[in-house]
Order: C-alpha cells, then sequence, then structure tokens
C-alpha cells in the first residue's frame, strides 16, 4: 500500500492534489489538522489558524515530533491501496512516516507565489484564515517555521525533504497536467 504525505505552503493547491489522488485510487484520506480541530471541538473551544498551529506544537511538544503522523496512522484501516496523509508541517511527521512505511512513503509539496496564495485564501473564505494580507504574511511565516522550536510548524523544511514538488502557480488544467507527470512516477 503506497502511503501519500501532502506538505506545503498555505492555499497552495494540496486540495488539489488530495482530490486528484482520490479520483484515480481506492483512497483513505487524514488531515493531520482535522486531528487538531477534533481535540478543539472536544473542549468545545473556538479556533482559528493561529489556535491550530499553537495546539499542534503544544501536541509535538508533550507527545513527540511524530504525534499527528502517528495518530493519523493509528485511525487509517489497511484495506485501500493508498493513504494520503495532508497537512504535514513538522520533519518529525515525515521521519514517523518514512520510518513506518518505508519505500511506500512518497511526500509531495506543494507550492505557489505568496500574492496567489493570499488571494485564494481571500476566494475560499474559511473562518480559519486571516482576512488581511499582513496577517496572511505572519502566519504564513510561522507555517513555514519563522520563530518556531523544533517541535513547531516548518512546512518550509518539510518541502525540503519532499520527492516531488508541484509548483501551482498557473490555472487548474496546467496543474493538473504537473500532477499527470508526477503520478506517472510515484
Amino acid at each position: 500500500m503506497k502511503v501519500i504525505g501532502l506538505t506545503g505552503t498555505i492555499a497552495a493547491g494540496k486540495e488539489l492534489v488530495r482530490e486528484e489522488l482520490q479520483k484515480r485510487f481506492n483512497c483513505y484520506y487524514v488531515s493531520l489538522s482535522s486531528i487538531i480541530r477534533g481535540e478543539l471541538e472536544k473542549k468545545k473551544k473556538s479556533f482559528n489558524r493561529a489556535t491550530l498551529q499553537d495546539l499542534g506544537n503544544h501536541m509535538r511538544k508533550s507527545y513527540g515530533h511524530h504525534i499527528l503522523a502517528k495518530l493519523a496512522v493509528s485511525y487509517m484501516p489497511r484495506d485501500k491501496e493508498m493513504m494520503i496523509v495532508d497537512g504535514i508541517r513538522n520533519p518529525g511527521e515525515i521521519d514517523f512516516l518514512k520510518k513506518t512505511f518505508g519505500g511506500d512513503f512518497k511526500l509531495i509539496a506543494v507550492d505557489a507565489d505568496t500574492q496567489i496564495r493570499f488571494q485564494r485564501v481571500l476566494s475560499r473564505a474559511r473562518s480559519t484564515d486571516p482576512k488581511t494580507y499582513e496577517d496572511f504574511l505572519k502566519i504564513d511565516q510561522r507555517d513555514q517555521g519563522s520563530g518556531e522550536k523544533p517541535f513547531g510548524q516548518n512546512s518550509k523544511s518539510c518541502m525540503e525533504k519532499a520527492d516531488f514538488t508541484l509548483m501551482n502557480d498557473g490555472n487548474v488544467q496546467d496543474f493538473v497536467l504537473k500532477m499527470n507527470e508526477m503520478l506517472q512516477k510515484i
């Protein structure tokens, strides 16, 4: 069974990759942030992206850098041809998945220009997303590891460990073509 990890910058297009994989393969999908959201919902706490980042950091600090990946894997059934683990933000999560699945694990990074990503954030209008460019830059820099401790967010380091990197600065059709080329290599 293949295990695909998805990492990348905020609003770069990880969701498009997931959707394309789900069209082509019998997949199970889990987002690491959904694990964090579940914890916040149990506590009946409201949240935004910063709250999610804070709790993810707390969980990694308390239980190990790999904890979110470990929890995700424990939820996944083994009866599918592929598992997708989305939202990898700490290198410890990658290390855990590589150790657990060996050569069956592949990490895909997705990136795009900052201005393009901010426009996508505005158009998707999620309640947890920043509303101003300044707030977006602040959250984006933290997400990429700026000022973070080793147990914190560090999508930049995660992207450097990727087996494949997709740039998503164009239209959806061009991006799907890039994904098709990458999928042939997987």
